[in-house]
């Protein structure tokens, strides 16, 4: 599945590069597809060429939306996509632009980009509200190069400010799944603040267990930022992995009833994606929701698991629906970890692994946090511009207190209020996580800047896959599992 996810991005790149007719590359693609049932050398290589098609039909498919131009008027459409933070006199938020016109024609062209709102106090936005205005796009203000590369993969095409004065019509909202998903991390945010959680204690439970990060100060931001920890603050896979595995744990208990393994399979798939609405429902949370529903399930059918092709169907998928995500920073860090996971961490710790269970998982978060550092350095340098080596040697305890704080902090909305203790326990976990952080953050020495091109970052990755597979083949391993269990 490897070698078909690797053909399929090798065709968006070309259709990115190349113009042809759609219609040309959906013929040529059902060619190749009906090829692809000879069972020789020849099935492969169509096979292949097949998933090229795909991709190269899936990168012009894209190109159907127009981007809205810079600095003249416009009347957008927009959906809001994140709930407004105040910044004082204005708030800000972002929104997803699905139609826009211009004065210089009246036609409405179809888009799929995202822009930055600022608007002021008094206009009350929320989440999936859809509104049409009438203003300009502006560029994303006046930052640093690499931060408008950064937001520009993000999918943003710039910034709309809503003053009182400017023409707003109220359209609707959108589908009730996503509102109920922004009620539902409200919810929890609110029920976090209601309990003895304060300060930057509040603010890195908050990020965890909800997703927002509303509350966290900048200079906060910015020691996770210069400690290499900041992915910490995104809930992503990691998280996702630990409600999986607690989940597991948790309710193993299911199995003793009648139909129990239906049973615990349905429910730590209900758990996983209850966490994930929880959370608002990003992108990578969702991706990761996706894969760890395939594991459970496909450990329930009893096949053997094979953790790469689901990483690959799941990218395939997810790239084939929405093409974009290719330049999405986040949707690379993601796969990208989770891939050196499955090829490195997990060999690796099957290597080390003992009779000692708790020195198994000590051992495995030391590995996995150190692979997924090293292995993302590249692509963090070429987005950020600058790698924290420190991150090497503070993963590792940062993901171990991660445990635990994803698991308290999700106790401390659902238990009662009355139990404090669970929330004293959360507030001293993030406490010491924080004091870890601010200490790595000062080591200066660890960190530096860089500035490499993209084709740079592809053939050091290119060459990791190729390290990687000649490795494969030589220990010729049946399928992996789970280094702790």
């Amino acid at each position: 599945m490897l070698i078909l996810l690797v053909a399929l991005v090798a065709g968006m790149v070309i259709g990115a590069w190349v113009r042809v007719p759609l219609w040309v590359v959906i013929v040529c693609a059902a060619t190749f597809y009906a090829c692809a049932f000879r069972r020789d050398r020849i099935g492969e290589i169509a096979l292949l060429l097949a998933f090229v098609m795909t991709g190269v039909a899936a990168s012009l498919s894209e190109f159907g939306h127009d981007t809205p131009p810079l600095d003249e008027p416009l009347t957008l459409l927009l959906t809001i996509d994140e709930e407004p933070v105040d910044r004082g006199t204005w708030q800000r938020s972002s929104a997803s632009v699905s139609w826009y016109r211009s004065n210089t024609d009246s036609t409405w062209h179809e888009c799929d980009r995202r822009v930055i709102i600022s608007t002021d106090s008094a206009t009350q936005l929320a989440v999936g509200e859809r509104i049409a205005i009438y203003s300009q796009l502006r560029p994303l203000a006046d930052s640093t190069n690499s931060y408008v590369r950064l937001m520009h993969s993000r999918g943003y095409a710039g910034r709309v400010a809503i003053y009182r004065s400017t023409p707003l019509v109220r359209v609707g909202k959108t589908g009730s799944l996503r509102r109920a998903s922004s009620r539902l991390q409200h919810w929890a945010a609110e029920r976090l603040r209601a309990s003895r959680l304060e300060g930057d204690q509040l603010a890195l439970c908050t990020a965890i267990a909800t997703g927002k990060r509303t509350t966290m100060s900048a200079q906060l931001r910015e020691q996770y930022t210069l400690s290499g920890s900041s992915h910490l603050l995104a809930v992503s896979g990691l998280h996702v992995a630990i409600v999986f595995v607690v989940a597991n744990i948790l309710l193993r208990w299911l199995t003793l009833l009648a139909r129990g393994s239906q049973l615990l399979n349905l429910a730590v798939v209900a758990v996983v994606w209850g966490y994930a609405a929880m959370t608002g429902m990003a992108v990578s949370v969702v991706r990761a929701a996706l894969m760890f529903s395939a594991l459970q399930f496909a450990l329930a059918s009893g096949a053997s698991y094979r953790s790469g092709n689901v990483l690959a169907t799941v990218a395939m998928v997810m790239l084939i629906v929405r093409p974009s995500l290719l330049d999405d920073v986040s949707f690379q860090l993601s796969v990208v970890a989770v891939a050196a996971i499955i090829y490195w961490a997990v060999p690796f710790c099957a290597q080390l692994r003992t009779r000692n269970g708790l020195l198994n998982l000590l051992t495995s978060t030391v590995v996995i946090g150190a692979v997924c550092t090293l292995a993302t350095a590249p692509l963090v340098a070429y987005w950020f511009g600058r790698v924290a080596m420190v991150g090497v040697v503070l993963n590792p305890l940062v993901v171990l207190l991660g445990y635990e704080l994803v698991v308290l902090s999700v106790m401390t909305i659902f238990v009662p209020t009355s139990w404090g203790f669970v929330a004293r326990a959360a507030g001293a976990i993030a406490e010491a996580e924080n004091r870890c952080v601010a200490v790595a953050a000062e080591m200066d020495w660890t960190q530096f800047t860089t500035d490499i091109n993209g084709w740079t970052v592809v053939i050091i990755y290119a060459v990791a896959i190729v390290i990687t597979e000649l490795a494969r083949r030589k220990t010729r391993k049946k399928s992996l599992s789970l280094p702790y269990v």
